[in-house]
Parts: C-alpha cells; sequence; structure tokens
C-alpha cells in the first residue's frame, strides 16, 4: 500500500509539475521533449505509486524518475536526430534570473542537472543523490564543478 492516496498525488503533481518540467527542460534543452518527459513521469508515478513507502521522500522520488525519463528520451534523440531548428532551444520559461539560466544551459550534462536541482529545486546533496542514482560524493564534485563554472561564467 503506498503512503499516498490518488487524491493526494494529484495535488503534489500539481505542485511538482514545474519543477519536474525544468529539471527535464534543463535535461532536453527542448520544449515539447521536456513536456513529453513530464507527461511520462506523471504515468509512470501514478502506476508505481504503490512502491512509495514514505511520503516525505515523494519529491526526491518523483524528480527521479523525471531525471531517468529525461535522459531516456536525451538518448533516444542524440541517435535519431540532430540539431535543425534553433528555436527548440530557447527557454521556455522567462524569470528574473533568464541570464544566469542561460549560462546554466551551456553547461556539461552532468553539471547542470546537479545545479538545477541544487538552486533551482532546492533539493539537498543526499536527494539529488539519490534522484540522480550516484554517490553523495560525486553530487559534491559535481555541484562544485558547476559552481567553478558559473563563477568563471559570470566573471567575463
Amino acid at each position: 500500500m503506498s503512503a499516498i492516496d490518488t487524491e493526494r498525488f494529484v495535488d503534489l503533481i500539481r505542485e511538482y509539475t514545474p519543477n519536474l518540467y525544468r529539471l527535464a527542460y534543463g535535461i532536453l534543452h527542448n520544449r515539447d521533449d521536456a513536456e513529453d518527459a513530464v507527461c511520462e513521469t506523471i504515468l509512470k508515478a501514478y502506476e508505481k505509486l504503490h512502491t512509495l513507502r514514505k511520503a516525505e521522500c515523494f519529491r526526491a522520488w518523483i524528480m527521479q524518475i523525471a531525471a531517468n525519463e529525461a535522459k531516456r528520451i536525451y538518448a533516444r534523440n542524440k541517435k535519431n536526430t540532430s540539431v535543425e531548428n534553433m528555436e527548440d532551444y530557447m527557454p521556455a520559461f522567462t524569470d528574473d534570473y533568464h541570464e544566469l539560466w542561460d549560462i546554466v544551459m551551456e553547461m556539461d550534462l552532468v553539471y547542470r542537472e546537479v545545479v538545477i536541482l541544487y538552486f533551482y529545486e532546492q533539493l539537498s546533496i543526499k536527494e539529488i543523490a539519490k534522484a540522480l542514482q550516484i554517490p553523495e560524493g560525486t553530487v559534491k564534485s559535481r555541484l562544485s564543478r558547476g559552481k567553478s563554472q558559473l563563477k568563471t561564467y559570470l566573471e567575463k
């Protein structure tokens, strides 16, 4: 039996959909693919809801599913397509930190996903490690390198 009922699941999905989209877009750089990743994430999360043991782990759990879905789509696209329409790579949303987001989007994927999860989604090192299925030490080193890259870009 799941720690979360269907009604609570729907409420949490409404709350976290922008976060899921931001992560997926950060990995995929494409609006349509990010939307597909979010839809697949929600579907898989609902199908696997019975595997969630603790309600307080929901955010990290669903972010892990989103990261995996986005990476799956990224790998599929890498094999099948080339970049033809640069408009697909423009940010799908804007905020006060649009310039910073552009810099983050230029980072290598391994640093970008950790930076997005840490700074934009405010997940802890432990939650990021669980979501990405990597050791906490790897998260810390990628975050450190990501911060260094950001600092270098911002000093230019």
